[in-house]
């Protein structure tokens, strides 16, 4: 008997998740992302001046379905050092409206073949899915590394940053510029 109630309450939440989902008609078609170039600047001076624009390190190229078909890389003189063709259908981004773990702290323990502790990572995201930060600690308490992440409105990273953790403030900044296709 306890089965068939299990069976029942499982159609019904079923049944009740299949009536909210949206109809065909009411579905719009996402437009593929208009994004052309996106522009990585590094600031490694940021401790001493938090608003250095950086230096342009590497930039993503898009084809006109949102992926990746070209990566370059920039020298600390500016000028090109690998450029990388990319085909297939591959993104450096994460795409909006497809969180991998919503309003979420993610721990991940490494330990040896002992079972001591030797390292442990701790992910934070937002409630929209998006990665905020990242702390990485030796041992169990021992906090060695801390970057956090900046979005715009569009839920597209603006700021990846890397912190001192002795001095609790940050060392290094990426920077993201993004460039569109026009219309």
């Amino acid at each position: 008997m306890r089965y068939y109630i299990y069976i029942i309450a499982l159609f019904l939440f079923f049944a009740g998740c299949r009536q909210h989902q949206p109809k065909n008609s009411d579905i719009k078609l996402q437009k593929p992302w208009d994004i052309r170039v996106c522009k990585m600047y590094s600031s490694d001076f940021v401790l001493l001046d938090p608003s250095e624009k950086g230096q342009l390190i590497q930039e993503f190229r898009f084809n006109r379905n949102g992926f990746v078909n070209e990566l370059i890389r920039y020298g600390m003189d500016g000028e090109i050092i690998s450029r990388f063709d990319i085909s297939g259908e591959n993104t450096p981004f994460p795409l909006p409206g497809k969180p991998q773990f919503v309003d979420t702290v993610l721990t991940v323990v490494n330990f040896d073949s002992l079972g001591i502790v030797v390292g442990k990572e701790v992910k934070v995201y937002s409630p929209k899915g998006l990665i905020v930060e990242v702390r990485f600690y030796e041992g169990e308490n021992q906090l060695i590394r801390k970057n956090t992440y900046k979005y715009n409105t569009q839920d597209m990273i603006l700021e990846d940053v890397y912190w001192d953790v002795d001095l609790d403030r940050p060392k290094q900044k990426i920077r993201y510029e993004f460039e569109y296709f026009k219309d």
